[in-house]
C-alpha cells in the first residue's frame, strides 16, 4: 500500500519506528500526547456497547526467528481483539484483496475505509528465549489521526511432546493481550474471558542468585552446601515453577535470564552467589523490575532460609518489598525444595503446588 500521504501514516509511520526501537532497547518509552489517548479511550468506551472492526496495518518482527512466523502473529493479533468479544479483525485476505481492487493509490486509511473499519492497528513483536514482547500503536477516531500504543510481555513453560521444542503461541498471545490492556488503559479488558484467555497486565519478575553461606568450622557439613551447584539450581528451578501461574507477575525463567545477561556480555553467573549490581542493571534495561533473591546459611538448629522479594531501581539497586524466613534441619534436596516453598507462600497469597497444573 501506498505509504505517500499525510495525516495517518505520517503519524502512525512515526510512532512505529518508536515501536521498533523500544522493542530493540527495551528502555525506550513509547510517548504521546494525553489528548490522544483521551481520544481513543473514547473510541474504546463505545466498543463496550457495540462491535467494532480492526484492520492490521502490519507487523514487524525477526524473520529469521521460526517462533515469531507471521501466521501465528497475525492468529495472536486477531484471538487478542476479539476474545474482548468487543472487536471483529478483517482478515488479511479480505484487507489485501481491498488493496488491490484500489491500486497503487491504497492506503491503510483508503483501505480501512473501503472495509469499515474504525480501528487500525501496528505491531512490533520480539523475543528472546522464552520471553515475548508484543507493542501496539492503535489509530482510531475521525481520520484515524488518534492514536495510543502500549506493550506487554508473555513467557512459555510449554515444551512439544514429540519435539521437546518450546511452544511460543501462548506467549505470542499472552503478550499481545497486555499490550492491548495498556493501549486501551483498561486492565481488566479480559476480566470475562474464558479461563485460558484471562489475562491481566503484570510486571516481570526475575529470580537472582541464592548466597550460600557455609561455616564448615563451626558446623558438621551438609551435602546441600558441598553440592551448592546443583542444590541452587534446583532452588531457583522450584521458585520459577512456584510462580509461574502468578497473575501480578511473568516470571523469567532461567535460560531466559541467563540469554539476556549474555547480551550484556555476563557469561557464568552461579546461582548460589549473591546477584551483582551489573546483574541488576541488565535485568533492568529489560524491563524487569523486580527479582527474587535470597540467603542459604548453615546455622546450629540446621540453616536458615529467607527469600526476599524486590524492586530493582534504574542504578541497580534493591529496595526489599517483602522477605520470609524458614528454617530446615534436614540435609536432602526434599527438605530444601519444602523450605523453598514455605517461604514463597509467605510472600505471595498463592503459588502453584506440585500436583497442580503441568506445562
Amino acid at each position: 500500500m501506498n505509504g505517500n500521504r499525510t495525516n495517518v501514516f505520517e503519524t502512525i509511520g512515526a510512532l512505529l519506528g518508536a515501536c521498533y526501537r523500544s522493542v530493540t532497547y527495551p528502555l525506550h518509552c513509547l510517548s504521546m500526547a494525553l489528548f490522544c489517548v483521551i481520544a481513543l479511550f473514547s473510541v474504546h468506551s463505545q466498543a463496550v456497547s457495540q462491535t467494532q472492526r480492526v484492520m492490521i496495518a502490519r507487523i514487524d518482527a525477526d524473520s529469521a526467528d521460526p517462533a515469531l512466523h507471521p501466521s501465528k502473529l497475525i492468529a495472536g493479533l486477531t484471538l487478542a481483539f476479539e476474545s474482548t468479544k468487543q472487536y471483529v479483525v478483517v482478515p488479511n485476505e479480505v484487507r489485501d484483496s481491498v488493496a488491490r481492487a484500489i491500486g497503487d493509490s491504497a492506503t491503510y486509511q483508503r483501505v480501512a475505509d473501503s472495509l469499515g473499519a474504525e480501528i487500525i492497528v501496528f505491531a512490533s513483536v520480539a523475543r528472546i528465549e522464552n520471553l515475548v514482547r508484543s507493542e501496539l500503536v492503535i489509530a482510531g477516531g475521525d481520520g484515524f489521526t488518534f492514536s495510543t500504543g502500549g506493550h506487554g510481555y508473555g513467557v512459555t513453560f510449554l515444551r512439544s511432546d514429540s519435539t521437546r521444542s518450546m511452544i511460543h503461541d501462548p506467549a505470542i498471545l499472552s503478550s499481545m493481550q497486555r499490550a492491548l490492556c495498556l493501549s486501551l488503559r483498561d486492565s481488566s479488558l479480559y476480566a470475562k474471558a474464558d479461563d485460558a484467555l484471562r489475562v491481566r497486565p503484570a510486571s516481570l519478575l526475575g529470580i537472582g542468585g541464592i548466597n550460600f553461606v557455609d561455616k564448615p568450622t563451626d558446623f558438621i557439613p551438609w551435602s546441600t552446601f558441598k553440592e551448592k551447584v546443583p542444590a541452587s539450581y534446583d532452588m531457583v528451578q522450584s521458585i520459577t515453577a512456584a510462580l509461574r501461574y502468578l497473575d501480578e507477575y511473568i516470571v523469567i525463567d532461567t535460560d531466559t535470564r541467563d540469554s539476556i545477561y549474555a547480551k550484556a556480555g555476563l557469561y557464568l553467573v552461579e546461582n548460589y552467589n549473591p546477584v551483582t549490581v551489573p546483574e541488576l542493571k541488565t535485568l533492568r534495561a529489560f524491563d524487569i523490575d523486580r527479582i527474587i533473591t535470597g540467603r542459604y546459611e548453615r546455622t546450629s538448629a540446621g540453616a536458615d532460609l529467607t527469600l526476599y522479594l524486590q524492586e530493582i531501581g534504574s542504578k541497580g539497586e534493591l529496595t526489599t518489598l517483602k522477605k520470609a524466613t524458614s528454617t530446615i534441619e534436614l540435609d536432602t534436596k526434599q527438605a530444601l525444595q519444602d523450605v523453598v516453598r514455605a517461604c514463597l507462600r509467605q510472600l505471595f497469597s498463592v503459588i502453584s503446588e506440585q500436583s497442580e497444573r503441568k506445562p
